[in-house]
């Protein structure tokens, strides 16, 4: 892990406390991770043919078996 150092305008330092600025850098420091994280997942699904994919076909079959009365009710009139 590396350390960044920042300059932050005099203003927000007057208004804010150290505290509450260093916990929104985090913040977005930790929402940058997860985006960076659904980038890289994105990558692998699309490398991935999940049509394809019998295990998934499995998954998705017994999901069906499970659930598909609740959809199928809606349909009826």
């Amino acid at each position: 892990m590396k350390e960044i150092k920042i300059s932050i305008d005099d203003i927000l330092l007057d208004y804010f406390d150290y505290e509450t600025i260093e916990s929104k850098i985090q913040d977005f420091v930790s929402r940058l991770l997860l985006r960076f994280s659904a980038m890289e997942m994105l990558k692998d699904i699309e490398k991935t043919d999940i049509l394809r994919d019998e295990e998934w076909q499995k998954a998705r079959d017994i999901a069906w078996e499970q659930e598909q009365e609740k959809y199928l009710k809606s349909l009826t009139l």
